[in-house]
């Protein structure tokens, strides 16, 4: 004799109309729904919030932090269809903070430079010399102010235009260009005293 199943089946999910009906399904309290969007969404999340903390070793957590505010926050989702959308404008409020706190532990003394996990950004094949500068750019980007090097990580690393800067960050256009400005600054100065 078999055993009840306790849990239904996980469903596929295939496009956004199947993921907003998995978002609809969460916010009734469907648990199958949530752990499906999470692991349907997880994986380009966290290669995405990599990316743009310079594989650092807490991207998985700012992944986790995510997906917890995400499924605690489920009914103020206005349009399901647009729940990636809404994870990324969530991990970006986790990496901000992330970025501060980080550096103001540096300043203060009590952090060092953090590991990199290289291996999420880079291709197993790329050169050494590619690796330094990779781990030297983000050392750099590290000093700046976290907006500033949000900016620019989304500009240079994820390739953003600016108004889609905007649209995530919250911020003017005008506001979008002078931190990219600052930032540019910034790095170039921090470039200089390191050669």
């Amino acid at each position: 004799m078999a055993l009840p199943n306790p849990r239904p089946p996980l469903r596929i999910v295939d496009g956004p109309t199947a993921e907003a009906a998995l978002v609809r399904a969460a916010v009734e309290g469907d648990g199958s729904a949530s752990e499906q969007l999470y692991l349907t969404c997880a994986p380009d999340l966290g290669r995405w919030v990599a990316r743009v903390v310079l594989g650092s070793a807490d991207a998985q957590d700012i992944v986790q932090d995510t997906f917890v505010v995400a499924f605690t926050q489920l009914k103020k989702l206005k349009r399901p269809e647009a729940f990636r959308g809404w994870l990324r404008t969530i991990a970006l409020t986790h990496i901000r903070r992330r970025f501060r706190t980080q550096r103001l532990l540096r300043r203060l003394g009590f952090a060092t430079a953090e590991p990199f996990e290289l291996e999420s950004i880079l291709s197993e094949d790329a050169p050494p010399e590619v690796i330094t500068e990779v781990r030297q750019v983000a050392a750099l980007l590290r000093q700046l102010p976290a907006d500033e090097a949000l900016a620019l990580v989304l500009r240079r690393v994820e390739g953003y235009r600016l108004e889609e800067i905007a649209e995530e960050l919250k911020l003017s256009l005008a506001t979008v260009k002078r931190r990219l400005a600052a930032a540019e600054s910034h790095f170039q100065a921090l470039q200089e005293v390191q050669s």
